[in-house]
């Protein structure tokens, strides 16, 4: 990890106003632990990063400290902006499903599968769906972790 870029956990914590040690004893772990989840020489587990997100109060930790720290969750979990003003999240989710309502993709997709694959005439029409949808997702996780909405 890049040593002078913040790493989520360490942005979570920052923005909480803790220091390492408070959040080790808040959390229960050493602070030499969060020292070395922050810097990027081990990585929390799983259940410490559900820990950390309690006393933090940063559900969305989790997901996002993995998806810095490894590039396994890429394909599933999209690179969101947390605290991304509420209106400006759900104007992107509702442009998605606006397209994807006037475009009819939806029918479209119906079609292609209906014989169980997709054939390089019908690919082109795939991947601009694929994209609508990762642009959905996206924007779904920044409303839900939005600035201005209530946990």
């Amino acid at each position: 990890m890049d040593k002078n870029k913040r790493n989520a956990l360490q942005r979570a914590r920052l923005s909480s106003g803790l220091t390492q040690e408070a959040l080790a004893e808040r959390s229960g772990y050493s602070a030499d632990s969060v020292r070395a989840w922050e810097s990027g020489a081990r990585m929390a587990s799983l259940e410490a990063l559900g820990i950390l997100g309690e006393v933090l109060d940063a559900p969305w930790l989790s997901g996002v400290y993995l998806r810095e720290q490894s590039t396994a969750l890429n394909g599933l979990l999209p690179d969101f902006e947390v605290d991304r003003p509420l209106a400006e999240a759900a104007a992107e989710y509702v442009s998605c499903i606006l397209e994807l309502v006037d475009t009819r993709v939806d029918r479209a997709l119906l079609r292609m599968v209906a014989d169980g694959q997709i054939d390089q005439v019908e690919l082109p029409v795939f991947e601009a769906l694929m994209d609508l949808a990762a642009r959905a997702n996206k924007a779904y996780y920044e409303i839900r972790f939005a600035k201005g909405r209530e946990s």
